[in-house]
């Protein structure tokens, strides 16, 4: 099995990695993700480098399977999918924190499987 891994900033999505030993597979979200984080950041002073640099973590891996091409396109289109435009203003307007009843716990490209 390998794992997909889920990175954020804060609780912004940006980035899809799946690997597997050695082998990889990474896919950068859409531009309106890193727009999000970028006019978060903005707005919360989090701009310096050092701030924005430590608010990058990364979601528990999740098992899937071993097509690591397949397993980062399904979990990319599925970001894609359930963040809405509505979604990443909300996250903008909370500082780029999932709100009580967001239930993705950084782990949300996990429910792809």
């Amino acid at each position: 099995m390998a794992d997909l891994i889920t990175v954020y900033w804060r609780d912004i999505p940006a980035q899809i990695i799946v690997r597997k030993g050695r082998k990889s597979a990474k896919r950068e979200l859409s531009l309106r993700f890193t727009e999000a984080i970028d006019m978060c950041a903005m707005r919360s002073g989090a701009h310096e480098t050092d701030d924005y640099l430590a608010q990058w973590r990364r979601g528990d891996p999740q098992p899937v399977s071993d097509d690591l091409e397949t397993e980062a396109d399904k979990a990319a289109a599925y970001l894609e999918e359930s963040y809405t435009k509505e979604r990443l203003v909300d996250l903008v307007n909370s500082g780029g924190r999932a709100g009580s009843d967001d239930d993705s716990g950084g782990n949300e490209a996990g429910a792809t499987g």
